[in-house]
């Protein structure tokens, strides 16, 4: 996607320069979504720079105002109201299911085009949407794919789910949960965390109780990896699986032997055409002096969506009606995906298919069941 749109880019007018379009960034700097707030930031900024040394957006340099919403809800939803009071031309991120449930109202009344490129809830897209859109693929897809993994492909039997009370982490359990059913399967222990926990001893305890061969985790960092080194640590060697909230390069470095032969769910993998090495590369050297160690898997997504929203700003300006409909119509193909025609549905979630990866050494690797 971005080699084309980077290749229309050339051609854009080069004249003198009128006022600079404004394009916002929310996510979490801080607080406990930090280290996937940082790489997103990597990707807004990485595209921005593309596009502008091509020449801007048709001769308008597009420039980024950040909002950190310090990943917790009712900061987001203020973080957001500030965007729309400055007036930005569009929005790109949104890290964090509980933090996206809570900014995009303010985003839906205002009346500004939201491309959300890190919350996976279900609810964030429904057919009362007009101004939010997503580009990666919601709980239900990741879920779902898991618990047939687990069940056809790795022949699990007695399978647990560990949880973050978040809305993220409860929404992909339930539907987790529910596809178990489907296939006449049921869960053998069920448990849950809060975000900022950091001893997950009882939880491990009724897991390690129940004996299973394969432990579902929804989460993110900063407690994946003491989970997996927990487990561990209390004898727990089950294989963990989880949808993208794993998929984090710091997961590894954080627990190097608890997490091998994890499974995630990915938004990419630099391995599935060249495109997306060349991608991977190049990003990884941008940053590779930042003070966030460089992680593609976290950059990516907010990179496509600022191209995205780029190419329907160079095509109908800056009126935010005209964007939004841009956005429904647009078409394209990510690289580092399998190949497809993505476009949104009705709800405006886009129809993106996702990897299935897994923990080998000090990287990821697209996963290759044994036969």
């Amino acid at each position: 996607m971005a080699m084309a749109v980077v290749t229309g880019l050339l051609g854009w007018g080069q004249g003198a320069l009128a006022q600079d379009i404004k394009l916002g960034m929310i996510a979490g700097l801080s607080g406990f979504g930090a280290s996937y707030g940082a790489s997103m930031q990597q990707g807004v900024e990485m595209a921005i720079k593309e596009i502008n040394d091509a020449g801007g957006i048709n001769g308008r340099k597009l420039v980024e105002d950040v909002a950190d919403d310090a990943s917790d809800p009712a900061q987001s939803v203020l973080a957001m109201q500030r965007l729309v009071n400055d007036h930005v031309d569009i929005v790109v991120g949104g890290w964090g299911s509980s933090m996206v449930l809570a900014n995009m109202e303010v985003a839906e009344r205002a009346g500004m085009p939201y491309i959300v490129v890190g919350a996976s809830n279900p609810r964030i897209t429904t057919k009362r949407n007009k101004w939010t859109f997503r580009i990666l693929t919601n709980d239900n897809g990741h879920a779902v794919q898991l618990a047939d993994l687990a069940v056809q492909t790795l022949h699990m039997k007695r399978i647990a789910v560990i949880n973050d009370s978040n809305d993220y982490g409860v929404g992909a359990r339930d539907i987790f949960i529910a596809r178990l059913k489907e296939l006449d399967e049921s869960p053998v222990d069920v448990e849950s965390y809060g975000s900022n926990d950091k001893d997950f001893t009882a939880q491990l305890s009724h897991i390690a109780a129940a004996n299973p061969d394969g432990i579902a985790l929804m989460g993110t960092l900063p407690a994946v990896p003491a989970i997996l080194n927990q487990a561990r640590d209390q004898g727990i060697d089950a294989r963990f699986f989880g949808p993208a909230g794993l998929s984090n390069e710091a997961m590894i470095t954080l627990a190097p032997e608890a997490s091998q032969h994890t499974i995630a769910t990915a938004y990419f993998h630099e391995d599935l055409d060249p495109q997306a090495k060349a991608w991977a590369d190049k990003y990884t050297a941008m940053f590779k002096n930042a003070a966030q160690a460089p992680r593609p898997s976290q950059a990516v997504s907010a990179y496509r969506g600022v191209y995205m929203a780029a190419d329907c700003l160079k095509k109908v300006g800056t009126d935010k009606d005209k964007v939004r409909l841009c956005l429904k119509d647009w078409h394209g193909h990510f690289f580092g995906l399998p190949p497809a025609d993505l476009h949104f549905d009705d709800t405006n979630q886009l129809v993106v298919p996702v990897v299935i990866e897994e923990v080998q050494g000090k990287g990821f690797a697209v996963f290759k069941p044994a036969h």
